[in-house]
């Protein structure tokens, strides 16, 4: 038996992925993971660094596993990704880490756990380089619906925002790398893509844009639906817009971060558009992909934000409607040029501005849920449901229903909402293909209509 791991993982999609492949790397150098830390000999965490609340429940966790070190079996913790680069010095000296290995190292975990055990001194691996993992293909954890990453780092330098820092520059995954992975998973009875970037609409690699890509993954024979995540507003056109609508299989689902309503505050955070911009852009969506399902990122107390700024964001919020919103306090990341920004907001105000906000959102998302009653859309089953014994799914919008009858996932089955249980759509099945062999390219379009029209 190989050497016992332990991989704890908080964060981002990108972060779960990566996991994966961390998983993948030490599993095969003969590791083998264990599903508690009292069971392993290494403890691993793989987290984030961009806000710090994920810093300190990380951090938290790594103290109690510290004390499983004194009094287990454990023999190495480390810490892993954007956090391990980020605050490298302070886990050695102040933390005691035994590891601490950034995102762009993982390869070298095998020789730094067994230097890490053997010469009992702590290892530290950080150097960023041009890793895209080409040759790792993650471990598969979900057979319905998997990540993957299509370009790694970041160059956009929000003033925020921490990523270009810890995970180095933008750069694209090379296209054949992309399309063997996804051969691979669909092989294995994966059925979704879910592709991953800080800014995929940025995707290049040898004038191979994000459109081609589209294309090409599209053509595969195995694959019902593509979703993708993060769009940068900037980089959105028309082109990109079209290719979306004239692909079927690519969900109707865009995750488009505003972070905020006053162009003052986006010019002060350097996103490079403005709010009209922004509108204009929603609306070219929705002139081409009327059914689409919008979400959004939002910051709130951003340094120097006035009630003004703020209630501009609250009619932004109000004017577009998005289903979804993810909203947060502002976090200050050292090393950032907004947190050298005064005045900065009294915390209370924060609180309160958040709370109002997330008041009014929390009633656009529970209209839209109930604006789904009477229709009918298709599901992509993923597995059971939490609770009861039914089961749950997506709409190609990205919306999750649950049904009470038990089926497999992977199936696709046309259902109609017939209730909407607090946040949650409940449908039954008007039509089930469960059993039948799929046809992406001449299924019926349940995607979002009314029952019987």
């Amino acid at each position: 038996m190989g050497t016992t791991y332990f991989l704890q993982v908080y964060g981002c999609q990108m972060n779960f992925y990566e996991a994966d492949l961390i998983r993948n790397i030490l599993n095969a150098t003969g590791f083998e993971e264990k599903n508690s830390p009292g069971a392993a000999e290494v403890l691993l965490i793989i987290t984030c660094a961009v806000r710090e609340h994920a810093e300190k429940r990380a951090l938290g966790n790594f103290r109690q596993l510290l004390n499983l070190k004194k009094t287990g079996s454990a023999r190495v913790i480390g810490i892993l990704g954007c956090m391990a680069q980020r605050l490298q010095d302070t886990l050695i000296n102040s933390f005691h880490a035994d590891l601490v290995v950034g995102p762009d190292q993982y390869q070298r975990l095998p020789e730094l756990i067994n230097a890490a055990m053997n010469a009992n001194r702590p290892q530290i691996a950080v150097e960023l380089s041009d890793e895209c993992y080409d040759r790792v293909h993650p471990v598969i954890q979900n057979r319905v619906s998997a990540y993957v990453t299509i370009m790694r780092g970041c160059s956009n330098f929000c003033s925020y925002c921490i990523v270009p820092h810890v995970r180095g520059k933008e750069r694209s995954r090379p296209s054949e790398a992309i399309l063997s992975e996804i051969d691979e998973l669909t092989t294995q009875g994966v059925r979704e893509i879910v592709l991953l970037g800080q800014n995929v609409l940025a995707y290049n690699y040898n004038e191979f844009d994000f459109c081609r890509l589209l294309a090409e993954i599209h053509k595969h024979p195995q694959i019902y639906r593509i979703r993708f995540i993060t769009s940068h507003p900037r980089d959105l056109n028309e082109r990109i817009v079209k290719t979306i609508a004239t692909l079927p299989r690519i969900c109707p689902q865009l995750h488009l971060p505003v972070q905020s309503g006053s162009d003052r505050i986006l010019k002060l955070m350097n996103r490079g558009y403005t709010t009209e911009e922004y509108r204009n852009k929603v609306a070219l969506l929705r002139k081409y992909l009327p059914e689409i399902s919008l979400t959004t990122d939002v910051i709130v107390g951003f340094p120097t934000e006035t009630e003004d700024d703020f209630c501009a964001t609250l009619e932004l919020m109000k004017s577009i409607r998005f289903d979804y919103a993810y909203m947060f306090k502002f976090s200050p990341r050292p090393g950032t040029p907004a947190s050298l920004l005064t005045p900065t907001v009294p915390e209370d105000v924060i609180r309160e501005r958040l709370l109002r906000l997330i008041e009014m959102q929390n009633q656009i998302t529970r209209e839209s849920n109930r604006a789904m009653l009477g229709k009918i859309y298709e599901i992509l089953i993923e597995g059971k449901s939490p609770r009861g014994r039914g089961c749950m799914g997506r709409t190609p919008q990205g919306k999750v229903v649950v049904l009470d009858e038990p089926l497999p996932a992977g199936s696709l089955v046309n259902v109609k909402i017939v209730e909407v249980r607090g946040w949650t759509p409940k449908g039954e099945i008007v039509f089930s293909n469960a059993s039948a062999p799929h046809s992406p390219e001449i299924r019926p379009n349940f995607s979002h209509q009314h029952a019987g029209g």
